[in-house]
């Protein structure tokens, strides 16, 4: 039985005989043939391996729109991951349908069909392309975290991607400019579920450096993930929207603060801590 699922206007599914045409007519520029492989290259070796899934994403009309593989097991040249994983691979967004959001809305809602795809799996990795930045930045806003890099891959320097599927993250978790000013450096950044504004982010501009002073979340909703996703979110946000800033920080006060662990889990660093305050940090240009 071919499993599938609805996310919002996409159809997330394992790939059936009856879309061969429409994937084997997949098209990609030049460019993006340099990070990821055409589907009709990859596509029966993925169906003649039992530890590989082919997939398609269909629009409301039923049109192809994006492919990707998911291989269990799958062990990239030059990283040491645990064996017991999931890997992401030749994900693409056909070229007739890009610039219409699809590859962001696979990317988000990815792990929960992962989850529903195997059960048995907590680890989810993928690999891109230095160069490839709006990729990357696309992982990261969909929650991965930056794991290792690799100086030389096959057309250079690489990024390994890692994502726990265990940990709470809410995939149509937004964050948006507030449009009220401000007189004092002071950046508030709403974040939206479902378009529904549930918190707020206070950032401080210091140069070249940005603090995170505050994180509020809706009470009814502060055991949802919402900060969390936040957090893994921001580095996006910010080098989007603060182009000169090359590092976030975060200090937390008081000796049991509840978002130490929740610092830690989105890639932040401890650079200082002592009994009244623990500070963190995380480089966004690398």
């Amino acid at each position: 039985m071919v499993y599938q699922t609805q996310f919002e206007d996409l159809i997330v599914q394992e790939f059936e005989e009856c879309y061969r045409e429409a994937v084997e007519q997949f098209e990609l520029s030049e460019r993006q043939q340099i990070y990821s492989s055409l589907p009709k290259d990859v596509l029966d070796e993925a169906l003649e391996d039992p530890h590989r899934v082919a997939n398609i994403a269909r629009n409301h009309e039923g049109e192809v729109v994006a492919f990707f593989v998911l291989h269990e097991y799958y062990q990239h040249e030059g990283y040491d991951t645990p064996n017991h994983v999931v890997y992401v691979r030749s994900l693409s967004v056909n070229e007739a349908f890009q610039g219409h959001g699809y590859g962001t809305k696979v990317m988000m809602y990815l792990p929960q069909y992962v989850q529903e795809l195997f059960p048995d799996f907590n680890h989810l990795y993928l690999v891109v392309d230095a160069e490839n930045e709006a990729a990357w930045n696309l992982y990261e806003r969909s929650g991965f975290m930056h794991a290792a890099t690799k100086e030389e891959g096959p057309i250079g320097k690489e990024r390994l991607y890692y994502l726990d599927l265990d940990a709470k993250f809410v995939s149509s978790l937004r964050l948006k400019p507030n449009t009220q000013e401000d007189d004092h450096g002071i950046y508030i950044v709403d974040l939206l579920k479902d378009d529904e504004k549930v918190g707020f982010l206070a950032l401080e501009l210091h140069t070249s450096r940005i603090n995170i002073a505050a994180i509020e979340v809706d009470e009814e909703m502060r055991q949802s993930g919402i900060a969390q996703s936040a957090l893994r979110q921001i580095a996006t946000y910010v080098r989007k929207h603060f182009k000169d800033v090359k590092v976030i920080t975060i200090t937390l006060y008081g000796a049991h603060n509840e978002f130490r662990a929740m610092c830690t889990h989105s890639n932040f660093v401890e650079t200082s801590a002592t009994e009244h305050y623990v500070m963190f940090e995380k480089y966004i240009n690398y």
